[in-house]
């Protein structure tokens, strides 16, 4: 009878330790699962930022482009060449193609 007890405490103990190695087991795969998931949000992120980072250089250029086209010597630039104006008391010449032939 001495017999058949140690043997209920090893399948006891057995069952134990099965049972511990699952729930390490399945604790070591949820840290595993998060810490991939983890991964991949800051590889995300990493890459969200370096966007942002060329969109805000873009966003500068455009807003020093912004600036030029508003300059005044742009405005007026355009306005005399492509709408022919003419500052008070300037006298303009053009020459026609059939005078320089």
């Amino acid at each position: 009878m001495a017999r058949e007890v140690t043997k209920r405490k090893k399948v006891r103990l057995n069952v134990g330790r099965v049972l511990l190695l699952a729930l390490i087991l399945w604790i070591g795969f949820g840290f595993a699962r998060n810490a991939v998931a983890n991964f991949k949000l800051r590889r995300e992120i990493e890459s969200l930022q370096r966007r942002i980072a060329v969109l805000e250089m873009r966003n500068q250029d455009l807003e020093r482009e912004i600036e030029e086209w508003l300059s005044p010597e742009n405005v007026e630039k355009i306005a005399r060449e492509q709408l022919g104006l003419v500052k008070p008391g300037e006298i303009v010449y053009r020459l026609s193609e059939s005078a320089e032939e």
